[in-house]
């Protein structure tokens, strides 16, 4: 996978003295058509956490009505402490009369062992942005009729997380005819395990009992947010909170693909408030009506209760970087914090500038995302 971007320097820029506002909601879907799946619970598989019946474990599961073709985006995010190394994949089920085909694959998904997260997390987030997702070629290419195909799979070993970001297109091969299928992200205990052998249920949905935390699956009917806040020049610091997990948790639990007829146990999504996989646009419009030209700075910080990562373009530039972890503002003393510089923008007087910050979060990392504006 390509994700040479260059990382953004770290700077440090003063905390807010207070709450920072959530940024406005302006629409949900700019990737129009694609449907995106998250499959990040149980986020560590083993004894635990993981029930494997016959070998095999359907770890999330989707499908959709009505359609011929449908393009996905999936954010696998599975850490492997079983003690032996596993197999894990995606598949697609056919249950319908024609052949399906599956195309158009665009991966960013790596085998890595677990100290190496924060960089995994980094370096998919770069690609998706960027656009330089590697194109590959999916297992299988076709899948006959009551069949069941792979997209993809990866061999994990103990200790090695698969994590990041895949793009792929199902059509029906007769054109128009909508497809009766399910994807599912799948576990097998055994490497030599063919994955087109398992139908199997849902494992149940895992909380950790010692802290209650969770992490999210399920799967919606768009794979990117976008949102838009305002800066008037001249106005001082202003902050603002993005991917707060209230106006813009538009991937919701209430909202997802629900399995019909699962036990409660297996059937319940987790919303992914931090937006993994997502591309999360926002629409900056700085305005000047100060009578003189001005400089204004943009940050991005941690707002999270741990570190933010990803990467980031900046539409009046149109080159992404990566945002290296940035440490939390509950983890650095003093009146400042750590943050990367987005951009610096002259605005006349007069002058309305609209331009789009498009981010995506890093696994592992923390939302919500802290933008920061400065009039030098």
């Amino acid at each position: 996978m390509t994700c040479n971007q260059t990382p953004k320097t770290i700077v440090n820029f003063p905390k807010p003295a207070g709450t920072p506002a959530p940024v406005g909601l302006t629409g949900s879907q700019s990737a129009v058509g694609t449907r995106f799946l998250i499959s990040d619970n149980p986020e560590t598989i083993n004894s635990t956490t993981t029930t494997f019946t016959n070998g095999f474990a359907t770890l999330w599961s989707d499908t959709s009505t009505g359609n011929s073709t449908v393009r996905y985006r999936a954010f696998l995010w599975h850490y492997n402490n079983t003690g032996a190394s596993i197999k894990v994949g995606i598949t697609l089920g056919n249950a319908g009369a024609s052949s399906y085909s599956i195309h158009n694959l665009n991966n960013a998904i790596q085998v890595v062992p677990i100290g190496q997260i924060s960089s995994l997390g980094i370096c998919a987030a770069a690609a998706l942005v960027g656009g330089t997702m590697d194109s590959i070629t999916p297992t299988d290419s076709s899948v006959a009729a009551g069949q069941i195909g792979v997209v993809k799979e990866w061999t994990v070993g103990n200790g090695e997380i698969v994590g990041g970001v895949i793009e792929f297109s199902i059509s029906n091969t007769v054109a128009n005819v909508a497809m009766n299928y399910r994807v599912r992200t799948v576990a097998a205990n055994s490497v030599s395990a063919n994955l087109r052998q398992n139908q199997t249920t849902v494992v149940n949905y895992y909380t950790n009992p010692a802290n209650n935390s969770t992490h999210p699956r399920g799967s919606w009917g768009f794979a990117d947010i976008a949102s838009s806040v305002s800066y008037k020049a001249g106005s001082g610091w202003a902050y603002y909170n993005a991917s707060n997990g209230n106006l813009d948790n538009l991937m919701t639990a209430s909202n997802s693909y629900k399995i019909s007829g699962a036990p409660a146990s297996q059937g319940p999504a987790d919303s992914d408030k931090g937006h993994y996989g997502v591309k999360y646009k926002l629409t900056v419009t700085l305005s000047n009506d100060t009578g003189s030209e001005k400089k204004v700075k943009i940050y991005v910080g941690a707002r999270g209760t741990k570190y933010y990562a990803g990467a980031v373009k900046w539409s009046g530039e149109g080159v992404t970087y990566k945002i290296p972890a940035l440490k939390s503002y509950l983890d650095t003393p003093g009146s400042n914090q750590e943050g990367i510089e987005v951009a610096t923008v002259t605005v006349a007087p007069g002058a309305l500038i609209t331009r789009i910050i498009t981010l995506s979060t890093a696994g592992a990392a923390s939302t919500p995302a802290l933008i920061a504006f400065q009039t030098l």
